[in-house]
């Protein structure tokens, strides 16, 4: 017999970790597309790659900043905040050790 799951509460998902977790994913598509630019033109891609890393990395650290005001919201479900939280952390991460490396 299945059961059947009822949910009486009015909360919902906060509005800065779901934004937050939307610039996770747009930061990890403009690194992507700057690695794949850099690694088809050998190395040469010029300032066009470092305008994309430097608008991930500033989107990543925008959206760390907003999944932790999401977690000041009260009755809320804070999923997306964890999620968004943890993508652009990380992402974070691997673009200051790319620029650490780099030197």
């Amino acid at each position: 017999m299945a059961r059947r799951a009822y949910k009486f509460t009015d909360k919902k998902h906060t509005k800065l970790g779901i934004f937050s977790t939307v610039m996770g994913i747009v930061s990890l598509i403009l690194l992507s597309v700057g690695i794949w630019m850099a690694y088809q033109m050998s190395g040469n891609a010029g300032s066009v790659t470092g305008l994309l890393g430097l608008l991930s990395m500033l989107t990543a650290a925008v959206g760390f900043f907003l999944a932790l005001q999401g977690f000041h919201q009260e009755d809320a479900y804070y999923l997306f905040s964890q999620v968004g939280l943890l993508l652009n952390g990380l992402l974070f991460i691997l673009w200051v050790l790319i620029f650490v490396v780099g030197m």
